[in-house]
């Protein structure tokens, strides 16, 4: 019997708050600003097929200028970070874990400012690590910070995220993990990197969390 896990880690953007609405908003803006091919707004739900890897090279984009553009699109979001609102459900997630004596992180590449500002004090209050600004390749040295923050071995802590980075990464440190559907990368291919888990509702996660 699987025995329930002493820490749940939570990616951000995609996972915990809905940042791609915004996030599609400034992509023309992106693309002048730093000399990139503008996405076809036709190809958007497309774009969801493709890991992040795929989209540098589909749009000719240097890894140089994707980690600009990332502090960009963070600085962008900081400024607008009033239109950020968490995935329905995930408050009462959040609130539900705690309540089960499971600890709680939040493993990002997004800035603290920002997942502060939309955690809010109460909930930002629940979180017990937070690993921010993880790099493309690091992500996985994050994780790690993360469970020695914690005191847990890695097959006590339980990863969620969106992305097939977030799969890769926890691989690499032994951690399980769940992919959500309802973040940036399509199901299929989330599918298709075999995660431990894959959840298509917010409401599956204490299932995963719960005794």
């Amino acid at each position: 019997m699987r025995n329930k896990p002493k820490l749940a880690i939570f990616d951000f953007d995609g996972t915990l708050a809905d940042t791609r609405p915004f996030m599609l908003s400034i992509l023309d803006y992106l693309a002048e600003r730093f000399n990139t091919r503008r996405v076809d707004i036709h190809s958007l739900e497309q774009m969801r097929g493709y890991t992040a890897r795929q989209l540098m090279e589909l749009y000719r984009v240097p890894m140089w200028k994707f980690i600009l553009m990332a502090r960009e699109s963070q600085k962008l979001l900081y400024q607008n970070i009033t239109s950020i609102q968490l995935f329905p459900g995930i408050e009462s997630a959040l609130r539900a874990i705690a309540r089960q004596n499971v600890a709680i992180a939040v493993v990002t590449s997004n800035q603290l400012c920002n997942v502060l500002a939309v955690l809010g004090e109460e909930l930002a209050g629940l979180v017990s690590v937070f690993e921010c600004e993880a790099g493309f390749f690091t992500k996985a040295r994050k994780l790690r910070s993360a469970l020695r923050q914690a005191g847990v071995k890695p097959g006590e802590a339980v990863s969620f995220g969106d992305e097939s980075r977030d799969i890769e990464a926890a691989r690499k440190v032994g951690i399980p993990c769940a992919a959500v559907t309802w973040g940036y990368a399509h199901g299929e291919v989330l599918r298709h990197h075999q995660p431990d888990y894959l959840l298509t509702s917010v409401d599956q996660i204490m299932g995963i969390v719960a005794e």
